[in-house]
């Protein structure tokens, strides 16, 4: 709506709503608990409403300045329903098709979860320009949330001076210059519905014997996980500055950005002391540091009319640093025989676990067989942070047809192959297998004696004191498994990966022909593949995926999916 000249207001609406029915059928004699047969069925109701309203005006301060100004308002309405029933123990192998009418001997339970989310946003910004040379904008937004006890105000500001406007720069190799610095602060909402402390159904159980109470008419136990009613948004503060350059009349771009933030109140599950009646307590309880240099460019090769071909690329090098824990000195983010922590003094994330005992100068203190022992105390294994991340890829178009290859890379992360090392105590994975022969006398970690050439199973290593033999007594100890008995800090390796991320090919029919005998305006065809090819040192895994998913916690592998290879084709029509 244009109200005058120079005011005008924007509002606009929106309506998501997703419905996806899921169900899974295993007949009697599967294997595993689902012997006696199993039945589910799910049903998924997402809702999502937003509104903005905005009011735009601009203005003239003089006759350089150039002023603009931006009010609005935002709100967003999430809800989630889930339906879930399960039926179990069949009298009969019944098929998936007779599941409409249930048999009463069979075992029936089912959930039905409700969630709500819902945020309310003010937002304003105030931009003015003098010249086109030098830019100030001022920015603010108050924010309120379902999951938050308080709202908050983000406040930032911006300022930009485009120096290549100055007439010493006329022709110039420099062919646009811009350097610019900016403060704000943004904020990341509590996760929904843990102000109070509820109730929950429960399972007790080991890997023998689990005891559901839904087996015995069903119950409820007093959640323990406490409720937290002060809850508040984590923020983050950042102060950056950069540079933007264009060169050779704008066939090479660059760009430049370095970066310091600081997160304050980060939102983290906290151990409890057990004699508390709780487990845990969501709560803000962790102040983290970041900081790093972002560099991107492209390349004009060639740029022609009608073709054209452009390298370009990206670099980043995040370092981050834990703070401080609200009293604590660590924070199990993931759980497992491998955690990954957020350690005071470290990078968030570091790995944590059983490690071999050293010496003051840092090599393994051996055994009289030449094996490392187990250090009493566990520790930090590894940094699942890369050094440093890039990409590298190069278009190219010809008249219609349009050609791009893109590559990734992440190098110096460390990673967490605990399917591998699980693998290795149960003797099934192929590292294991290898047969040697011996062309000295070695010892196995238990001390028994084989000599020169005798054909094992196994594989020969040296941890400082001479070689040694890896058998199954080594990986069924120390070199393999569960628990706090092995050296899980043999699981960590280099988690180095480089990645063909994506190559598309695509063609765009538009002609003068097509348009008057079809009406059409184009006819776009494209074909993209992702997760091409993978290079890493990591064996039989995916680096980049992470047990539990997208978390706080990451670079660990416990019997994980992989990542995804895809295809995916596309024809879009122009009318």
């Amino acid at each position: 709506l244009e109200a005058t000249s120079w005011l005008t207001f924007i509002a606009r609406g929106g309506i998501d709503n997703y419905n996806d029915f899921r169900t899974s059928f295993f007949p009697m004699f599967s294997s595993s608990t689902r012997s006696d047969g199993e039945y589910f069925e799910e049903v998924r109701r997402l809702e999502n409403l937003t509104i903005d309203i905005i009011g735009r005006a601009q203005s003239n301060i003089g006759e350089s300045i150039n002023a603009s100004y931006t009010l609005g308002f935002g709100h967003n309405d999430r809800k989630r329903h889930t339906l879930f029933t399960r039926a179990t123990d069949f009298t009969f192998n019944t098929r998936l098709k007779d599941f409409g009418t249930l048999s009463t001997d069979e075992f029936v339970s089912s959930t039905n979860s409700k969630s709500f989310f819902k945020s309310d946003r003010i937002f304003g910004v105030a931009a003015f320009n003098y010249d086109y040379t030098f830019f100030l904008n001022f920015s603010g937004a108050y924010e309120t949330f379902s999951s938050a006890s308080e709202g908050v105000f983000y406040p930032a500001v911006d300022l930009a001076w485009n120096f290549t406007r100055a007439k010493i720069f006329d022709n110039s190799f420099l062919s646009y210059g811009k350097l610019r610095a900016s403060f704000g602060q943004v904020g990341v909402a509590p996760q929904r519905h843990r102000f109070d402390t509820t109730f929950e159904t429960f399972t007790y159980s080991d890997y023998d014997d689990p005891l559901d109470i839904t087996y015995f008419g069903g119950g409820f136990r007093f959640d323990d996980d406490k409720g937290n009613p002060d809850l508040k948004p984590e923020i983050k503060t950042e102060f950056e500055v950069g540079a933007d350059f264009k060169f050779f009349k704008d066939k090479l771009g660059l760009n430049l950005t370095y970066y310091n933030n600081r997160v304050k109140d980060i939102l983290l599950n906290v151990a409890l002391s057990p004699s508390s009646g709780f487990n845990n307590q969501y709560k803000n309880a962790g102040e983290l540091k970041n900081s790093g240099l972002e560099i991107d460019w492209d390349f004009n090769i060639l740029q022609q009319r009608d073709y054209g071909v452009t390298l370009y690329g990206n670099f980043n090098n995040n370092k981050n640093e834990v703070i401080d824990l609200a009293g604590t000195s660590s924070v199990d983010l993931t759980g497992g025989s491998i955690s990954s922590r957020a350690i005071v003094g470290q990078p968030v994330g570091v790995l944590f676990g059983t490690r071999a005992l050293r010496n003051d100068d840092g090599s393994f203190a051996l055994d009289e067989f030449g094996f490392p022992q187990l250090d009493p105390e566990q520790g930090i294994l590894g940094d699942p942070n890369p050094d440093w991340r890039g990409g590298l890829g190069l278009g190219a178009n010809f008249k219609g047809i349009r050609f791009n290859i893109l590559f990734e890379t992440s190098q110096g992360n460390d990673y967490a192959e605990r399917t591998r090392f699980i693998l290795r105590n149960f003797g099934t994975h192929t590292d294991v297998g290898n047969e040697v022969t011996l062309s000295q006398d070695m010892y196995n970690v238990r001390g028994d004696l084989f000599t020169a050439g005798e054909t094992v199973r196994g594989n020969i290593d040296d941890f400082g004191a001479g070689p040694v033999l890896l058998d199954e007594r080594w990986y069924t100890t120390k070199g393999g498994g569960f628990g706090s008995s092995v050296i899980n800090e043999f699981a960590i390796g280099d988690g180095s990966w480089t990645r063909l991320r994506e190559v598309s090919l695509g063609y765009t029919l538009n002609s003068k022909g097509l348009r008057e005998k079809t009406k059409l305006g184009a006819i776009d065809f494209s074909i993209t593949g992702r997760n091409l090819k993978l290079w890493t040192d990591v064996i039989g895994v995916d680096p980049e995926i992470n047990q539990t998913g997208v978390s706080n916690g990451f670079g660990i592998d416990y019997f994980t999916n992989p990542t995804t290879r895809s295809y995916v084709f596309t024809l879009k029509i122009t009318y």
